[in-house]
């Protein structure tokens, strides 16, 4: 058994008194992170024990948070300048004389960071009375959660530090967890090359059989969604920017159920003893220089890392293997004499049609024919790398 790593979302139930305790709770912890933002922008430090010494004491009694909720306010900042100073230094490359000026300049401000609240000191849970134990100002309240649709291994699992966070007036605890999964085979048996896109979502090959997974409905109302947006936002009314929202936060909602859906599909199509070989992210984003301007939002906003995502995690729980490749020419390459082509492919009508040999098919199909190569030639290099008496994996014949 291996270790598995998940965030679940955990409705809270909570009344008028409830909720407003909540969030006096989380406006002070907001402000004590915009306090210890600013002085480390005055201050230039990102020791947590100079940060300690000068602000602990001070924001905990101002704040009235208890111990571990000031030391986290503390840690969340220092990661979040943190994440500045990455961001810097691989957009500018690193330069030790920008640390203590321009590192700085750029300072976190928090309007609605939650709460972080650690296991069994800041929060606890209650099988029996499926109640979580939360902290408030001055003392400890009771609220019952909502599990419907949450599997039962994940109520058992091994919480951590949980966000407590609001969204249109209902309170959520996000919880990271740690499953025990089985472990992946060693040996896949079952190579499965999973092209991702638009028109089809997911379009995978076992080397028998494809299974397409159109998504011209999401296509659809996408462009619906992008076209209401266009409207409110000529409009610049309050209302309008309220309804903005709305709509984002719908239009989010579904995408991830889409998500759920099609990821789950794929993952339990397949055995147990199945690898799935996906292209690496970047070679989404780059792609879109490529894609028609009319296609282009769609393309871009349809969350392919998210989709990625469940079906590493879902994978992972059925004891099944993913690993990501480099996509460079899986829609170019003939899968039967490997000749490189750019004019081979039509995407108007989704055709490939190789100029040497003659070999076609959909566009889709070829570069989940291609990935699933990629996968074999991945295992090869791990087996060559790892054994000495020379065995290798073969890949099947098309």
């Amino acid at each position: 058994m291996v270790e598995l790593a998940l965030t679940m979302k955990v409705k809270l139930t909570t009344n008028k008194h409830e909720s407003e305790a909540l969030n006096r709770l989380c406006d002070n912890y907001t402000s004590c992170c915009n306090e210890v933002s600013d002085w480390i922008g005055e201050h230039h430090t990102l020791s947590q024990r100079k940060i300690n010494e000068a602000v602990y004491h001070p924001l905990r009694d101002k704040y009235g948070l208890l111990a571990q909720m000031t030391q986290s306010s503390i840690r969340r900042v220092i990661a979040s300048y943190k994440a500045i100073h990455s961001r810097m230094e691989r957009r500018n490359g690193e330069n030790p004389k920008r640390k203590r000026t321009a590192y700085y300049s750029t300072r976190p401000k928090y309007s609605s960071a939650g709460v972080d609240l650690l296991w069994n000191r800041d929060y606890s849970y209650s099988p029996m009375t499926g109640m979580f134990s939360l902290p408030v100002m001055g003392g400890r309240i009771k609220v019952k959660a909502q599990w419907k649709g949450t599997p039962d291994e994940y109520r058992t699992a091994r919480f951590g530090t949980a966000r407590l966070i609001s969204k249109r007036g209902k309170w959520y605890l996000h919880i990271p967890i740690i499953l025990q999964v089985p472990d992946p085979t060693p040996s896949p048996k079952n190579i499965v090359g999973v092209d991702l896109g638009i028109r089809m979502l997911a379009t995978s090959y076992d080397g028998e059989t494809t299974v397409f997974q159109h998504g011209g409905e999401v296509k659809s109302k996408r462009g619906k969604y992008k076209r209401l947006r266009q409207q409110l936002q000529k409009r610049g009314t309050r209302s309008a920017r309220r309804r903005l929202k709305t709509i984002g936060d719908r239009e989010n909602r579904w995408m991830t159920d889409v998500n759920h859906q099609a990821s789950k599909a794929l993952v339990n199509h397949y055995d147990r003893d199945t690898m799935f070989v996906l292209e690496d992210l970047t070679g989404i984003r780059n792609a879109t220089e490529q894609v028609r301007v009319k296609d282009r939002y769609v393309q871009v906003s349809w969350s392919f890392h998210q989709f990625r995502q469940m079906v590493e995690y879902k994978a992972k729980r059925n004891g099944q293997k993913v690993v990501f490749v480099d996509p460079a020419y899986t829609s170019q390459t003939c899968p039967k004499c490997g000749k490189i082509r750019k004019a081979n492919r039509d995407k108007k009508r989704h055709l490939y049609v190789c100029r040497n040999c003659g070999y076609r098919s959909n566009d889709d199909r070829i570069a989940a024919m291609n990935l699933r190569h990629k996968g074999y030639d991945l295992l090869n290099s791990q087996y060559a790398a790892s054994m000495t008496d020379g065995v290798r994996v073969q890949s099947t014949t098309l």
